[in-house]
């Protein structure tokens, strides 16, 4: 796993978008920022130029788990889909690596 240099400050829409009953956490200046601190390459299997990127938890939100970390910006990582899926099994909410961790 190569370690990732995750940007700061936030990007501004996480707030903005945290303050909604329908917020979004995938705007733009996520997708950008997550996809150039990432080097475009998925998190999990490190693949290249992914097709079908998703802005993923590390911690899942999904079913209240961890609900306060939905707009987190050190819980959204860049995941290909197909690893976004597997992750999705419950068994893997809290076995993954964060490689950002400085």
């Amino acid at each position: 796993m190569v370690k990732v240099e995750r940007s700061f400050p936030a990007p501004e829409s996480l707030a903005e978008e945290a303050k909604k009953s329908a917020g979004r956490y995938d705007k733009p200046d996520v997708i950008k920022r997550l996809k150039d601190d990432f080097h475009n390459k998925c998190y999990i299997c490190e693949m290249k130029e992914l097709q079908d990127p998703n802005v993923e938890h590390l911690l899942p939100h999904k079913n209240g788990k961890y609900p306060e970390r939905k707009y987190d910006w050190e819980n959204l990582f860049w995941s290909c889909s197909h690893c976004n899926g597997v992750k999705n099994n419950g068994k893997y909410d809290e076995g993954i690596i964060d490689c950002c961790i400085r």
